[in-house]
């Protein structure tokens, strides 16, 4: 009884309830055996599976019968639901990965333009401070200051404050 009452492993439960059956049997208490019925369907059966205790009391073969469907029950819908889990987070991470690679070819792409207007120093520089920067919008106002600045000082001086300066 404590081993069902305690048990976590729903695949375990007809195993206990076997041995519960076979000990009874072994027993051969008509009056004990009723009482352990009664247990199970009005206080194990509720506590696993909800809801009332079944009119009339089932006796402990059904009940291991009861159990033994219910576990093929729990273990599609666990699989069902591991499947979609594994989807949903897949996807999640595919597209945080899709986002940031977006975003280092975003970054590269403005280190590539800062090179060609000023020098291959300043898209280094740029490269570093850009190096966390993840937010389309503030990578888009860099674009712009690379196109507005005359000077990679102006520009790295902007980038720099516009970045620490929040």
């Amino acid at each position: 009884m404590i081993a069902l009452e305690t048990n976590r492993d729903a695949a375990r439960l007809p195993v206990l309830l076997d041995a519960l059956i076979e000990l009874l049997r072994e027993q051969g208490d008509a009056e004990l055996t009723q009482a352990f019925q009664a247990w199970v369907a009005q206080v194990l059966l509720p506590q696993r599976f909800g809801g009332t205790p079944p009119e009339p009391l089932p006796r402990l073969e059904e009940v291991r019968t009861m159990l033994a469907e219910q576990v093929k029950e729990w273990t599609a819908e666990w699989v069902a639901e591991g499947r979609a889990q594994g989807l949903e987070q897949g996807l999640e991470q595919g597209l945080e990965q899709g986002l940031e690679q977006g975003r280092a070819e975003e970054r590269a792409l403005l280190c590539r333009q800062a090179a060609r207007k000023f020098d291959v120093a300043t898209a280094q520089r740029l490269a570093d401070t850009l190096a966390d920067v993840a937010d389309p919008d503030r990578l888009a106002q860099v674009g712009e200051w690379i196109i507005e600045c005359r000077t990679e000082a102006d520009l790295l001086t902007r980038v720099r404050d516009a970045r620490f300066g929040d």
